[in-house]
Parts: structure tokens; C-alpha cells; sequence
């Protein structure tokens, strides 16, 4: 199996798709493939980018239309919800901003901010540039690890499925820590 074509083929699409909902792991091996020269980081960046807006607009939308309900029929969302609703009230530019960086929160954030006073308009301003800043800062983070991964491995290429399977079960494994972690609360 060609690994090199799969990725170059399908990993702007995992991108996207992965940055919908929460993003980071998907993304630092999405930069880590483009300092191996199998993602452009001039595609990676909007790529990501569009993923992280459209991802939280669509949640936004949500609280704005079935927040309450979702509030009432998934009360694990509710604890979380109360943190974030006062500080949407003072705060909710930043908030927006902060709230792409947010483990956690990422889902039930834009919705609270959906259920709030805070215009469409201006949620998906902020959002925006929370998602490129997010974005940047991810992308550039991982391309950094790759380059140190290349450094202390010397040819990183004989390995890279390898690197990125275990940096994906690494992501995954510490998803389900937090999740579960979280449903024990």
C-alpha cells in the first residue's frame, strides 16, 4: 500500500473533515506530511481554516435554533454550558476567539455563544479570525515537530506511517482519557 499517495490524495480531505469537530491531532500529522512534502502548506492553511469555521458556524447555528433542547437532553453539555454562558455575556469577542483553542468546550462553546445576544455576524467575524490564528498556530507547531522529528531521526521517511500512527493513537488515546474522564463527572 502506497502510504505517500493515500496521504497526498485523501489528507486534505481528513483535514477538513477532522477540523469540523475538534482538530489539533489531525492536524499537527496534516503538518508533519507537509514538511515531508506530502500536503502543501499553501492548501493546508485555508484547507484547515474553512474546516474550523464551518465546524463552529454549524454549531452556532444550532444553539441559536435547539439550544435548550440540546441543553436538556444531553445535561452533560449543561455544566459545561453555565461557564461559558457568563463569560459570553462580558466577554464575547474574545470568548469567540479563545473558544477555538478551548479543549472541551469546542462544541458547546459556539453553541452557548448561538444562544446568546451575540449577532451572526459577529460570531462568525470572530470565529474567523480565532480559526486562523488557531489554525497558524497548529499548523505551524507540527510542521516545527516535524522538523525536529527529522533532526533526531535523521531520515524520518523509512518511518513516517509509523510517526503518524502513533501520534494518531497518542491523540486518540488522551481524546478518550478526557472524554471518559468527563462522562465520570
Amino acid at each position: 500500500m502506497d502510504y505517500a499517495k493515500l496521504i497526498h490524495e485523501y489528507g486534505y480531505y481528513a483535514v477538513l473533515f477532522g477540523t469540523l469537530l475538534e482538530g489539533e491531532t489531525i492536524l499537527v500529522m496534516a503538518a508533519i506530511a507537509a514538511n515531508q512534502g506530502y500536503l502543501h502548506l499553501p492548501v493546508l492553511m485555508p484547507v484547515a481554516v474553512a474546516g474550523a469555521i464551518i465546524g463552529d458556524q454549524f454549531f452556532y447555528y444550532m444553539g441559536r435554533r435547539h439550544g435548550n433542547m440540546l441543553l436538556t437532553r444531553f445535561p452533560s453539555l449543561s455544566a459545561r454550558a453555565a461557564k461559558v454562558e457568563s463569560l459570553i455575556a462580558r466577554h464575547h469577542a474574545p470568548v469567540i476567539v479563545v473558544l477555538r483553542f478551548t479543549y472541551g468546550l469546542r462544541i458547546v462553546g459556539p453553541m452557548m455563544v448561538g444562544m446568546s445576544a451575540v449577532s451572526p455576524l459577529q460570531f462568525t467575524l470572530w470565529n474567523s479570525l480565532g480559526s486562523v490564528l488557531w489554525a497558524a498556530l497548529i499548523i505551524s507547531a507540527g510542521y516545527a515537530f516535524g522538523d525536529a522529528l527529522q533532526w533526531l531521526m535523521g531520515s524520518i521517511q523509512k518511518l513516517e506511517f509509523l510517526v503518524l500512527a502513533v501520534l494518531a493513537v497518542m491523540g486518540a488515546t488522551v481524546w478518550l482519557i478526557v472524554r471518559y474522564r468527563a462522562r465520570r463527572r
